[in-house]
């Protein structure tokens, strides 16, 4: 049986289950299912039986390991990020209850989300919205955070402003323009031809087509640009913002750390949302998931025995929002 660093001492002396594990960086190969201890609440934590677990492009980027300098050389490791399920053990000082059906993210860099149990913050945690099954919300947390926490937060998106999004067909891009038009902009989606109608459902008011038009040769200006693929630098598309407009990215990479640095003495701002699961966050989401005003878009789900295929099929980058895994 493997021991799991990441648990150190809080484990069950006795029980167990099963998790996607990976001994070392590489393809979607070095993923495998193995049995495990069992991991135990500690002091904040409520333990989840994970019933669905939401795919992203993090998981992937961990499993590579372009983010070991935060993931550390230490083997076996459970990556994964979204979760949703019921709390089945409540630590001290945890403000959830046994039964509780619940969906959030985990926030260690690498997580431990792909697995029967975790043991998570209860802070990164919320009830599950009422509305929706919980392989639905399973694909929330990180996606639908990491839009809310740029364009709200970073951009200070406002009503009757005008926001660029490139990607905007993705996992994060179809809960920002969702999320943008809550918060009462004007909308311009960036997608390929075939997922135009899905962003018009969604709520673009305007969408471009990326392979008939290329944006820096667009002659207008934006109060946000979020550039969800991050495959524009911020160099280029600056011009494309107003006087004192937002440029927000979502791969960490040195070019953006200088171009963060650097617009902290110049109007136009470029930022980096690095996400972080808040209850008061998820709250929020739930609201509006219940309400009617926020659709989650799932585009296939696999067996949690099938991570492989999973992880092959999120690199293709053509999934039509989000991707789960259904553990039992």
């Amino acid at each position: 049986m493997s021991a799991l660093p990441q648990y150190g001492k809080h484990l069950h002396p006795s029980a167990t289950m099963r998790a996607v594990l990976i001994d070392r960086y590489g393809g979607p190969e070095v993923l495998r299912l193995a049995t495990v201890p069992r991991p135990v609440p500690t002091r904040g934590q409520v333990l989840v039986r994970t019933r669905f677990i939401g795919v992203n492009p993090k998981d992937v980027i961990v499993r590579k390991g372009k983010f070991q300098i935060a993931t550390g050389k230490k083997f076996p490791l459970i990556v994964g990020h979204d979760i949703a399920g019921e709390v089945v053990e409540v630590g001290l000082g945890a403000d959830l209850a046994k039964g509780d059906q619940v969906y959030g993210m985990i926030n260690d860099f690498a997580g431990r989300a792909y697995a029967e149990y975790a043991a998570v913050d209860c802070q990164q945690l919320a009830k599950a919205p009422a509305s929706i099954e919980l392989a639905a919300a399973a694909a929330v947390p990180l996606a639908a955070q990491t839009a809310l926490q740029a364009l709200r937060d970073d951009a200070q998106l406002k009503a009757g402003q005008t926001v660029l999004i490139n990607g905007a067909s993705g996992g994060v891009g179809v809960f920002a323009i969702q999320i943008a038009k809550i918060l009462g902009a004007q909308v311009t989606a960036v997608c390929s031809h075939r997922n135009i109608d899905l962003v018009t459902e969604l709520g673009a008011d305007r969408v471009i087509d990326y392979t008939k038009t290329e944006l820096v040769e667009l002659d207008e200006q934006f109060d946000a640009i979020f550039d969800v693929f991050g495959n524009y630098r911020f160099d280029k598309l600056k011009k494309l913002l107003s006087a004192r407009g937002t440029y927000v990215n979502t791969i960490p990479s040195a070019r953006i750390f200088k171009d963060v640095a650097r617009s902290f003495v110049r109007r136009k701002r470029a930022k980096l949302v690095i996400v972080k699961s808040r209850r008061d966050q998820l709250d929020w989401l739930r609201q509006q998931i219940d309400a009617g005003r926020l659709r989650v878009v799932v585009d296939r789900s696999f067996p949690l025995a099938n991570i492989a295929e999973a992880h092959r099929y999120m690199e293709t980058k053509r999934a039509r929002g989000k991707v789960v895994l259904a553990v039992d």
